[in-house]
């Protein structure tokens, strides 16, 4: 029997951005286990880019898949929910903005002062402001200490912010396939190309698309489709999406044919794109392309480092493109030169960057001995 989940919501009425505007900000949350009297024994998890705080279990039996970290997280589990409260809240601009399983604020939210979708003119959030909203959905639960902070992608840069930040909120951090600030080849693909083809699409319409007989669909279905392409590593692509040259006619017929190749993953694209937010999606890759832990300090990495007083446990894929694992190294390193206590262990899959989220039993045992 699997674990079951409930949505909640949460709502912030004055939400101050890092950027200085206050909006009203609503987002959706889960939680597993039950909260300790002293409330020390939490554990928050954040989702990673494309996902929500659907980290585990199902929300009914008859559910066809569980939530995305459901192999690690559960009783018995290397997170335990016998022994740990979780706490998963969906992100600020959350791109299943159109899932109706979850809750967040961003440009399709309705602003207001004027009665229209915000659309580009919504704020553009830091990663600090989405670790911000999660602070006050915890401190509105008495919660002032967390054992752990943990994610994967996404979901691990929260944690590093979340370490340099508030380094006294928490024991220990598990930034799963990610770096304290994003890596410029993860910025340029796929993320800022997902931008930039946006821009020259005439049916974005500068944002303003919401309501329009005419939507960006091909823009949105080639983003996700950059995505999933730099996620994972040649090997999978081999195995997944193999040729089938017997069958192939129309792409010798035409140029702009497809072969079954090409075909199975526009398919696979499809399942998702109905729940997916274009608008959503950009910001959330703009959130990932700013990010930096050093920011504040004035771009010294050192200076933002030496701030966190966390245990730090960095799990990075070696063939992971996006964060690659040297970089997760050498942050590491950095941390103990500083004085802190970090250490890196490095899994290898062709799964490549998807391999912290689909393949936990290459590291639960670890986390399990991490957290104990």
């Amino acid at each position: 029997m699997s674990l079951l989940a409930e949505k909640k919501t949460f709502t912030i009425p004055a939400f101050q951005f890092t950027c200085g505007r206050t909006l009203p900000v609503t987002l959706g949350y889960e939680t597993f286990g039950t909260l300790s009297p002293a409330k020390d024994n939490v554990i928050l998890v954040v989702h990673f880019f494309s996902a929500s705080s659907h980290c585990a279990g199902k929300y009914k039996e008859s559910d066809p898949l569980p939530g995305f970290w459901d192999s690690l997280i559960g009783p018995g589990k290397a997170v335990d929910t016998n022994k740990y409260f979780v706490v998963c809240a969906d992100n600020l601009c959350n791109c299943g903005a159109k899932n109706p399983m979850v809750h967040t604020t961003g440009p399709i939210t309705v602003n207001p002062e004027t009665g229209k979708p915000y659309a580009l003119d919504f704020p553009v959030p830091e990663v600090l402001d989405v670790v911000n909203t999660q602070k006050a959905l915890l401190e509105s639960m008495g919660i002032t200490h967390l054992k752990a902070v943990m994610g994967p992608s996404f979901g691990g840069m929260s944690s590093w912010q979340w370490a340099v930040a508030y380094p006294d909120w928490m024991d220990k951090i598990i930034p799963v396939i990610s770096t304290p600030k994003l890596p410029i080849w993860g910025g340029f693909n796929p993320l800022q190309y997902a931008i930039r083809v946006a821009k020259i699409d005439p049916k974005f319409q500068n944002g303003n698309y919401y309501g329009q007989p005419e939507q960006p669909e091909e823009t949105l279905h080639l983003a996700l489709e950059m995505m999933n392409v730099a996620a994972f590593q040649a090997g999978y692509y081999e195995r997944t999406y193999k040729r089938e040259v017997a069958a192939d006619k129309d792409c010798y017929d035409s140029v702009l044919g497809e072969a079954t190749y090409e075909k199975k993953l526009d398919a696979i694209v499809n399942i998702s794109q109905p729940f997916v937010d274009l608008n959503h999606w950009l910001y959330t890759c703009r959130m990932c392309l700013n990010f930096d832990v050093s920011r504040p300090y004035g771009g010294d990495l050192d200076a933002a480092l030496s701030r966190i007083k966390a245990k730090v446990l960095a799990i990075p894929c070696r063939r992971d493109i996006l964060h690659p694992a040297d970089f997760v190294q050498w942050a590491v390193d950095r941390i103990t030169w500083l004085g802190g206590q970090a250490e890196c262990y490095p899994i290898d899959s062709d799964y490549g960057h998807m391999a912290g989220i689909l393949q936990t039993h290459l590291f639960d045992e670890k986390v399990r001995r991490f957290l104990a």
